[in-house]
């Protein structure tokens, strides 16, 4: 003789019921833990991002740079660049690799460009004229050269925007 299956009955659904019910459940409670997991590390590499893109500017402006030396001269609209000044022409070139290390960095999505004419702006509009025809056609400078005109072109858009306008703006979400 056969053996007789034997099934055990809770509240009217055997364990086989029972078994496809938690099963369900745990498949359900992975999705939702999975969602909420994408959720925090997307927020998470946004911040990272963020932090990121501040540490390419940190290089673009050391307190005994190009620009900190020549600030107040920018800021009185007197600065003009001296060729002919050795030390200050290794600290523009200082800069510009700097410019050339945010433009890699943002050509592979590390500095989001919908922020340098806010981060950037106001340095490319004093930098990128006094940048020679040489360098505006050096290979080797070209990244930097197109980080700065591009910037420059963008900060002087912003600069129409109202206040509004450029609240607004900000709201957006640069990092991703």
């Amino acid at each position: 003789m056969g053996a007789k299956k034997m099934s055990i009955s809770i509240f009217g659904m055997t364990l086989n019921d029972w078994r496809n019910i938690f099963t369900i459940i745990g498949v359900i409670a992975a999705l939702v833990v999975y969602v909420l997991n994408s959720l925090a590390q997307k927020r998470q590499r946004a911040i990272d991002n963020a932090l990121r893109y501040l540490q390419f500017l940190d290089r673009l402006y050391p307190s005994d740079g190009y620009v900190a030396l020549n600030l107040k001269a920018m800021e009185a609209g007197t600065f003009k660049r001296d060729l002919n000044n050795d030390a200050m022409e290794l600290k523009f070139h200082e800069f510009l690799s700097a410019c050339e290390y945010v433009a890699l960095a943002h050509r592979a999505g590390a500095a989001p460009s919908s922020l340098n004419a806010y981060m950037l702006g106001w340095t490319a509009k004093h930098i990128y004229p006094q940048l020679t025809d040489r360098e505006k056609a050096e290979p080797y400078w070209e990244l930097a050269v197109d980080l700065l005109r591009e910037t420059k072109l963008s900060a002087d858009k912003l600069d129409c925007l109202t206040k509004e306008e450029r609240l607004e703006y900000f709201k957006k979400k640069h990092f991703k």
